[in-house]
């Protein structure tokens, strides 16, 4: 195996017929990739079982929706078995870019202390609408969080942070693993490299001059959103410049419930519902999404 081996690592539940393509193009620039499927129909089944014989890919069926968390972290697993250097963490609508890869390994090493890199995030665009996803800042511009969808870790870090977060279940497990990575004095950098990523049902609406995006998320979503949040922001509420900006992100996703989505009763009643499992640490999973 060469120096730099990338393992990707890609969960699947359900998707459209075009993650086929996605994963492709991502086995084109990685050495190994690694398909973990959360219980999924017979069709998906059938389609991965074509990848496997077309890609060579290795492919993990559980037999039913475990969470994010505990996916990702059997396709992690799997690459720190067989040795490989780097894991890239892909959603099943993730699409990659030229060059995707050795971008983001080229960023790694041209950073001032790629010792304390924890995470490499690529650029983000949203496929719908074209517009270019920020992430978090602190006041001098240092990255507070990214997503999983396209990030590369080094192996050598999760061997020193540990795994994703599965008592999370789903939602918050790429925030709190940044944050983990922060309390250990280690960075996120951003890579040029572009990621196409669907951000599901988005719609943007402009109150009083100012244009924002709503996503419209289910009740049951809401209810791991909030649940797993405001965990954190009990766990991780000394690292301030993240705690106030995610306290404010909150406070907005509500407002934008109340302002233009619908079924707000229910997303309401989900919130509650995560608010109180948090305050009595009420973890894993809990609703069926």
């Amino acid at each position: 195996m060469t120096a730099q081996a990338v393992c990707a690592v890609i969960v699947t539940y359900n998707p459209r017929p075009m993650f086929i393509d996605n994963i492709v193009n991502v086995a084109a620039q990685v050495n190994h990739v690694v398909v973990v499927d959360n219980g999924s129909g017979i069709e998906t089944e059938q389609h991965l079982q074509e990848l496997q014989r077309r890609l060579l890919c290795t492919v993990i069926s559980n037999v039913e929706n475990l969470g994010i968390a505990l996916a990702l972290n059997q396709g992690v697993k799997y690459a720190l078995e067989y040795g490989y250097d780097w894991v890239c963490t892909l959603d099943q609508d993730s699409q990659v870019s030229d060059g995707f890869v050795s971008k983001m390994i080229e960023t790694y090493q041209q950073a001032p202390d790629p010792q304390r890199v924890a995470i490499v995030a690529p650029s983000y665009v949203d496929k719908e609408t074209g517009v270019k996803l920020q992430l978090k800042r602190d006041r001098n511009g240092e990255i507070l969080t990214a997503m999983t969808s396209g990030s590369m870790v080094p192996l050598s870090v999760i061997r020193k942070l540990g795994f994703f977060d599965e008592s999370l279940y789903m939602d918050a497990v790429d925030i709190e693993f940044c944050l983990r990575a922060r309390r250990q004095r280690m960075l996120v950098v951003q890579s040029s490299a572009v990621l196409l990523h669907s951000l599901g049902k988005t719609s943007y609406y402009r109150v009083f001059g100012r244009r924002f995006g709503v996503t419209h998320h289910a009740a049951n979503r809401r209810y791991y959103m909030t649940r797993n949040r405001l965990r954190l922001l009990m766990h991780y509420a000394s690292d301030w410049p993240w705690t106030w900006r995610e306290g404010r992100t909150m406070l907005m996703d509500a407002a934008k419930i109340v302002i233009v989505e619908d079924d707000k009763w229910r997303k309401f009643r989900a919130m509650a519902a995560g608010v109180a499992d948090a305050c009595r640490g009420k973890l894993g999973k809990q609703v069926e999404l």
